[in-house]
């Protein structure tokens, strides 16, 4: 015989420990002077799951090994299947194997088995412990439910930049994240590379491989005493940084504090961000790291032999393109030229050059002449408060209690039903009150005038000046002229040089 034992992961479910299912089995067993031939333990396999799925029990199912028992026994049926469609079919299957069932606490059970009246009332007997999984399902997933809406933790890999902790609270443990300052320390570098440097995201995924900063699944596998690996790789491999989890990780609203719930920010009962945490970024931070986001462009550009001290801001004045500095020797002398950097060389506008050196002088004479007395400014992100998204969601919300109280889950708690939908509609009417603000960058007087900033810049420093500013010196045929950009047109300050 058979000995088959389990013990479930419903919470809700109260069931014999394995212990008190292995001593009741062997002790009839023992008056019985049975052969014990396998004894199968599944621990927190639930009731839910097909007899030929659970790790035990499974490989005694297998061709291979039903020739080595005749019986299966267990304490009750419940031990068995909780499912009434998996119950009934395994019946048909030991049955078809002419082999038998044996449950301690049911002794008709096996005759039941061998006649169509028998397995009818086997199909009865199933719905009970069918409609108590059901329950059992149904209080996991309002338990679920009514903790989703709290400040716990539900469960997972915590986002970048925090760490699970447990609290005892109220006489329970519960778990929370919280920040941790290692990878705090990395984020804001992170956003330093991105708004200050305009580092692509590539270039930022490049840095944290470098540093070997870990990704947070391979933190979180770590504080479970497991070594680091990457996806589809071998153990032992960290997993690298990308393109695409640098910018997935840099535009989530987790970095804020804020709980989630399917890739989505959840809202409380005031229709407000649910906050679970200490933000890594202030508004301000967070405001200017999305703008440096959004900002980021795929560049078909490359880089050509020769040091430019106008990379960025000499352009063709033809088609617009940045100019590339070209530099060639004849005879022992070196020129140095400007020309239309379109790329490949077929987009580019033929006898569109410039002797460098005019280039870089006429710089300094046509931008202090015409703006030398002008205020220094620099950009500030400013952020919105467009608050469409958030009235959206509260809009869904007020739609699943309406159907939520139709189908009748509100019956018992009318009061708690009109609470929640009068804080809804009331905060759906405050933020529809507001005026919509876009964000954007202002141009904000840094208390000094391009002629006093000048003399104490060096060459590179003008350079990231002129296109912070958003000033563009056009190279044509043989000319020169001076444009300025619009505020949210301005290119990179600090892109690489041509090399």
């Amino acid at each position: 015989m058979l000995l088959a034992k389990r013990v479930s992961d419903d919470k809700g479910e109260r069931s014999d420990t394995i212990e008190t299912q292995d001593k009741r089995l062997r002790a009839r067993a023992y008056e019985e002077d049975a052969l014990i031939v396998g004894d199968t333990e599944d621990l927190s396999v639930s009731g839910d799951v097909d007899m030929f799925n659970r790790p035990a029990l499974g490989q005694w199912l297998t061709p291979e090994m039903l020739e080595r028992w005749d019986e299966l026994w267990v304490t009750n049926q419940d031990r068995l299947s909780r499912s009434e469609p998996h119950f009934m079919a395994f019946v048909f299957k030991v049955i078809e194997w002419d082999k038998k069932i044996l449950v301690l606490d049911d002794p008709e059970f096996t005759g039941q088995m061998l006649t169509p009246e028998g397995r009818a009332i086997l199909h009865v007997k199933s719905l009970g412990p069918h409609k108590e999984l059901e329950r059992i399902k149904q209080r996991v997933r309002e338990s679920h439910e009514r903790r989703r809406y709290t400040k716990r933790w539900p469960g997972g890999v915590p986002p970048f930049g925090y760490v699970p902790i447990k609290r005892y609270l109220d006489g329970k443990t519960a778990t929370y994240i919280e920040l941790d300052e290692s990878m705090v320390l990395v984020l804001h570098e992170m956003r330093r590379l991105m708004v200050e440097e305009r580092q692509s995201f590539t270039g930022v995924a490049n840095y944290l491989n470098s540093e070997g900063v870990l990704t947070a699944r391979d933190r979180a596998r770590l504080r479970k005493g497991k070594p680091v690996k990457a996806r589809g790789g071998p153990v032992g491999v960290r997993e690298q940084w990308s393109e695409t989890s640098v910018k997935s990780l840099l535009t989530d609203e987790a970095l804020l504090g804020y709980k989630k719930h399917k890739r989505q920010v959840m809202y409380g009962l005031d229709g407000k961000p649910i906050q679970i945490a200490e933000p890594v970024f202030t508004d301000d931070e967070w405001g200017t790291l999305q703008a440096a986001v959004d900002r980021r462009r795929v560049t078909t550009e490359r880089r050509v032999n020769g040091t430019s001290p106008l990379y960025g801001v000499a352009h063709c004045g033809r088609c617009g393109a940045k100019a590339t500095h070209k530099v060639t020797e004849r005879n022992g002398v070196t020129y140095r030229y400007y020309q239309c950097g379109a790329w490949p060389k077929s987009k580019r506008c033929v006898g569109v050059s410039c002797r460098a050196e005019e280039v870089e002088e006429m710089v300094e004479i046509f931008f202090l002449q015409k703006h030398g007395a002008d205020r220094v400014t620099k950009r500030v992100w400013v952020p919105g408060n467009n608050v469409s998204k958030e009235i959206k969601e509260i809009e869904g919300r007020i739609e699943r209690l309406r159907r939520q109280d139709e189908d009748g889950d509100w019956e018992d708690d009318r009061e708690g039903y009109r609470g929640r939908m009068k804080s809804l509609r009331q905060r759906k009417t405050e933020l529809a009150a507001l005026p919509v603000q876009k964000s954007g960058w202002v141009e904000q007087d840094q208390g000094t005038t391009y002629v006093e900033l000048w003399s104490g810049l060096d060459l590179e420093g003008k350079r990231k000046q002129l296109i912070e500013s958003g000033f563009k010196m056009m190279v044509g045929s043989k000319t020169t002229w001076l444009e300025k950009a619009p505020l949210d047109d301005r290119p990179d300050p600090s892109g690489d040089p041509d090399q």
